[in-house]
């Protein structure tokens, strides 16, 4: 298909949708439809009977096949772009990580975008997730939301079992900060943290959703957060936090921290 055909196809796009939803419309419908005037329909309607889009019967403008076919493939090009678009944070860290990412497999997600007068909309969307879990993995370059830590600990110590992937900084601020709850939720065998040294983005995978965040510059807090449970994305989660998990270091085999005091990290006899 030429530029100029396909240029034609997607500005006319409007007039496929009416007639797809209605099964046919004459020219006063698709003014009341499309609110354009009688010239601009006639306009539109003579341009895409020339391309083969659509035709008339019994008075009225009807999609031949081609036509169909033509705005199934437009709205899904359409979704792909709005898909594209919402998810630009996360396909530009992606990027910049090597990391491969297919858009088309988030586009059912749940965007959830902080806000000026809500800038906890995306932790709280996290922490929705999570609510019911028995299960957490997942990376997460800053440290824990303080608002959320003590949900977070009484989850783990009752049950959920979580393996998750910091940065060597973070896991040394949880256990400076919050040292006692730290070592009750080590003991408890459901935690097991590990570092890594370069995360790209906070990844969770729960029971059955995954979720990618994207943390701003100021104070670590989550600017955006996507959420699918569409099988080709928990696929390619599953993946990634796979391959940051092996190259990470288990916070027992981690030298370094496991000398800060006063927590005894090293809980094996």
């Amino acid at each position: 298909m030429d530029t100029e055909r396909l240029i034609e196809l997607i500005r006319r796009a409007p007039v496929l949708q009416v007639l797809e939803e209605e099964g046919a419309a004459d020219r006063r419908e698709l003014e009341q439809q499309l609110n354009v005037s009688k010239s601009t329909v006639h306009r539109f309607t003579r341009s895409l009977r020339e391309y083969g889009l659509i035709e008339r019967a019994d008075g009225k403008f009807v999609l031949t096949s081609l036509g169909e076919m033509s705005i199934t493939e437009v709205t899904a090009f359409e979704t792909s772009i709005e898909t594209l678009w919402e998810l630009a944070p996360v396909v530009e860290v992606a990027s910049a990580n090597g990391i491969d990412i297919d858009v088309a497999a988030f586009t059912d997600a749940t965007v959830t975008i902080a806000e000026p007068g809500n800038p906890y909309r995306p932790v709280n969307r996290f922490m929705s997730l999570i609510s019911e879990t028995k299960t957490l993995r997942g990376l997460d370059p800053a440290s824990i939301n303080p608002l959320h830590i003590d949900e977070i600990y009484e989850r783990i110590v009752t049950g959920m079992h979580t393996d998750v992937v910091f940065r060597p900084a973070v896991v040394e601020e949880l256990l400076l900060s919050n040292p006692d709850r730290a070592q009750r939720a080590l003991e408890s065998g459901n935690l097991t943290i590990r570092t890594h040294d370069d995360l790209p983005f906070g990844l969770t995978l729960a029971d059955d959703r995954i979720g990618v965040g994207i943390y701003g510059d100021e104070m670590g807090l989550l600017r955006l957060y996507v959420d699918t449970d569409a099988p080709a994305a928990c696929e390619w989660a599953e993946e990634v936090y796979t391959d940051y998990r092996n190259t990470a270091t288990e916070l027992t085999e981690h030298t370094e921290l496991s000398r800060l005091p006063p927590v005894q990290v090293l809980t094996d006899d």
